[in-house]
């Protein structure tokens, strides 16, 4: 999230947008350290243009929720409430097709952890 898109091979447009609206943002907050992160990031990425890995509109998503006030439990429901649309018309189009689209990736992490509420996290 936050990098890369499958048809925008070049910085995401719409992410240009966000850019200037978190710069704004930021500083009228009186927090202009997270515009200067984020661009420091993209700077440092800059030297990589052939692996196709290009902010995207995810990119700024997290510190214009941040700056707005939005607690952080909630940054990952914002993030799926706009892509459900998006998901729901990919189910039903497998399922008009009777295609099932397997994943081409293989977990490899591990298995069968314990659950660790998130306020016992550290």
């Amino acid at each position: 999230m936050g990098f890369g898109h499958r048809v925008y091979k070049a910085e995401d447009p719409r992410a240009r947008h966000l850019r200037e609206g978190v710069k704004n943002l930021s500083e009228e907050m009186g927090q202009p350290e997270w515009y200067q992160i984020l661009e420091g990031v993209v700077d440092a990425i800059k030297p990589y243009p052939r692996r196709g890995i290009h902010v995207n509109v995810d990119f700024f998503a997290g510190v214009i929720y941040y700056l707005n006030g939005f607690p952080q439990d909630l940054f990952v429901p914002i993030f799926a409430v706009g892509r459900i649309p998006g998901w729901t018309i990919q189910v039903v189009e497998q399922l008009q097709h009777n295609i099932l689209i397997r994943p081409l990736l293989q977990y490899t992490g591990e298995h069968n952890l314990e659950y660790v509420p998130i306020s016992d996290r550290g």
